[in-house]
């Protein structure tokens, strides 16, 4: 028997195209892969539609690879160009990686577009997405228009409310965009608080500090620069879990006992995106924080002075992943996307309506 071989990427490619040609190639070329002995099979389970200025499409497409086994199976990258006059598109199909027959297949369509475009890319990325599977739209940096032209072809909207530098500001503009155009949005900001929230979840479950959840009196988030929204999205999720509101007459937020909590989002340096540490300090003094730590992330119980009791200090294990794992975290919730983001989403524009 012969070994196995290690399958070739199939490309085509040309310039001053229209988007049924597009489709053609991409049928022809997985016949001719199909007829192969090793065959590889296309994969069939997400489209992702991804509008992006040029300047920027390899640092995306970089993070899309950096998924691994989470990358869409059909991936439709438009590159917008100002100056771009004809429409131009590649195809890539690669997969069957040992030569194993039947392994999944991944395609990849690439389409150069200019300003002018812009107006008709529904009519662009229609032809070549799978219409039995979910799409994923996502427009980094956003590019203006893209979402409106696009949102007809798509199930999930994939946004960062952090590409905004007020929370407020991007947080009214998420829930617009999701009532406007009827689709679920997964927010790489949201996704950033993950391991946070099932780490203080997890903490406050034991006995001991159960009972501290009802009288929280202050919560400080530590955030990187140009990551408060990600602060705001968790006080958001702690708020709307444990029964916080907005009182706009006290300007304050409180808790069900109508007691006033401090939130305070502070800049915090981290290293990376996202939350840098928080501690949630009880009404009789006690506190409980998280931070960064290699490997992890490091708890600490402190205690008024008073109580001469020893500050005690552990590292919980388990670190994020880092962007790679927040994307591809993003990439699995395309089908049940809404994991409390909405109503944490809807809590933290209240707060910072009356906080601010």
């Amino acid at each position: 028997m012969s070994e196995p071989q290690e399958h070739v990427d199939t490309v085509w490619e040309q310039d001053d195209v229209d988007p049924a040609g597009v489709e053609e190639a991409m049928r022809a070329l997985e016949r001719e892969r199909y007829l192969r002995q090793d065959a590889a099979l296309p994969a069939r389970a997400l489209n992702l539609v991804t509008v992006v200025e040029a300047a920027y499409a390899g640092e995306v497409v970089r993070r899309l690879e950096a998924t691994g086994g989470n990358a869409p199976s059909r991936s439709i990258l438009l590159r917008v160009e100002p100056g771009r006059e004809r429409l131009a598109a590649r195809v890539r199909l690669a997969g069957g990686a040992g030569g194993r027959p039947g392994s999944p297949m991944h395609e990849l369509v690439t389409f150069d577009v200019g300003r002018r475009h812009l107006s008709r890319l529904e009519s662009i990325v229609d032809p070549v997405v799978m219409s039995d599977v979910p799409t994923l739209l996502w427009s980094p940096h956003r590019v203006p228009g893209v979402i409106d032209a696009l949102a007809a072809l798509a199930q999930t909207v994939l946004l960062d409310s952090s590409d905004l530098d007020d929370p407020g500001e991007a947080f009214a503009a998420a829930e617009e965009l999701a009532q406007r155009h009827d689709v679920a949005l997964v927010d790489l900001s949201w996704l950033r608080t993950l391991p946070w929230r099932q780490r203080l979840a997890s903490a406050f479950s034991e006995p001991g500090r159960r009972e501290r959840l009802g009288a929280i009196a202050e919560v400080e988030v530590r955030h990187e620069p140009g990551s408060e929204a990600a602060a705001w999205l968790f006080l958001g999720w702690l708020g709307s879990r444990l029964g916080w509101r907005a009182d706009r007459d006290a300007g304050a937020v409180v808790d069900r006992a109508g007691r006033s909590v401090a939130l305070r989002p502070t800049v915090g340096r981290a290293g990376v995106v996202g939350l840098a540490g928080t501690t949630v300090t009880a009404l009789d003094g006690t506190a409980f924080s998280l931070d960064r730590n290699p490997g992890g992330l490091r708890a600490r119980d402190h205690f008024p002075k008073e109580e001469h009791r020893a500050e005690r200090v552990w590292t919980i294990m388990g670190a994020s992943r880092g962007e790679a794992g927040v994307l591809s975290a993003a990439l699995r919730r395309t089908l049940v996307p809404d994991d409390g983001y909405g109503r944490a989403l809807a809590t933290a524009r209240e707060m910072i309506g009356v906080l601010r």
